[in-house]
């Protein structure tokens, strides 16, 4: 004997011409549909004998209180290998715990995040991509979002991010001479605070009768960053900056490799700091950066959109400047 096979939201969804998130909107009175559509879709319901579950109009009346976090890859970086994501992951799941919502540590790839069964109240993404299609998936899923950084073809105003813009200014100011042409070496693909970052060293640099040059590194292999280096030393650059503290390190090395040293032969500098640069073979002046902070505003922040508070504003956290061996102050 064969029993009837129970009507589904799908269902529905394909009976009305609409998706499935219509379908749930127009049902549980949510959503901005137009009236018609609504309708359209109740009568649909009605015909197929369709009734969703308490259970499921309780999820979608209240969530299930899960909160993304998303981190987007840098080249070879994994999450455990950058104190700075790490520390953010850590803060961030704390201040959720502590309000009753749970962290869902997310793939960057929009392919596997469509697989995911259980929807998101919201989701935080640290250090998006140019057209991140991550955002763009969040937002045909109308799931709130906050970025660590930003999308720099978005023009959303929900994010958060440290002063790297006015901290490298200032490291600059304190530590490389006027008339100093400085490298400025990138590496993996482009994120906000390097934009940020090469703002601040060209404003530095039209204050300073100084250039800034960008020197893009294809990987942190010995033989590339080695190249980068030669470049950048044989065309007479003073100083060089580094996107992130690993590839200060890396570059550290590749000079040490050629007899070059800092701040002798060459100033370096990191856009960003770590354990790591202090206890370098030549510690490595840099700009500090607040990720724990920085990850409880954007916690509390998409908390807040939850609760049906209006969206954040840009927030921007005020940096220190630690000067080191590597390019010891110009300031008396």
């Amino acid at each position: 004997m064969s029993t009837k096979r129970k009507t589904t939201i799908r269902d529905v969804a394909a009976a009305a011409g609409v998706s499935v998130t219509t379908v749930s909107d127009a049902l549980s009175g949510k959503g901005r549909l137009p009236e018609e559509t609504r309708r359209r879709v109740q009568s649909e319901a009605e015909k197929l004998g369709y009734r969703p579950s308490a259970i499921a109009l309780g999820l979608r009346e209240r969530g299930l209180g899960l909160v993304g976090l998303c981190i987007t890859p840098a080249g070879e970086a994994i999450l455990t290998d950058v104190g700075y994501w790490a520390t953010i992951v850590t803060h961030a799941s704390q201040t959720l715990l502590s309000e009753g919502l749970a962290p869902v540590l997310l793939p960057h790839n929009v392919d596997l995040l469509s697989t995911l069964k259980v929807p998101l109240d919201g989701a935080i993404v640290v250090d998006p991509l140019e057209g991140d299609p991550v955002l763009t998936f969040f937002e045909r899923n109308r799931v709130r979002y906050i970025t660590i950084g930003r999308d720099l073809t978005r023009d959303n105003r929900s994010w958060l991010d440290d002063d790297n813009a006015n901290g490298l200014l200032r490291l600059l100011q304190r530590t490389v001479p006027a008339r100093t042409n400085v490298a400025f070496v990138t590496i993996g693909p482009l994120k906000s605070y390097v934009v940020d970052a090469l703002n601040g060293a060209n404003q530095w640099a039209r204050g300073s009768d100084s250039s800034i040059r960008i020197f893009h590194a294809e990987s942190s292999d010995r033989a590339d960053i080695g190249h980068v280096v030669s470049s950048a030393l044989g065309q007479g650059f003073g100083a060089i900056v580094a996107q992130h503290d690993r590839l200060a390190l890396h570059l550290l090395s590749a000079m040490t490799e050629r007899g070059i040293e800092a701040p002798k032969d060459v100033r370096l500098i990191s856009v960003t700091d770590s354990p790591d640069l202090e206890s370098a073979s030549t510690p490595i002046s840099a700009i500090r950066q607040r990720p724990a902070q920085l990850a409880e505003l954007t916690a509390r922040g998409i908390i807040e959109m939850i609760r049906g508070k209006p969206d954040i504003e840009k927030t921007l956290l005020p940096l220190e400047i630690v000067i080191r061996k590597s390019a010891p102050s110009i300031v008396g």
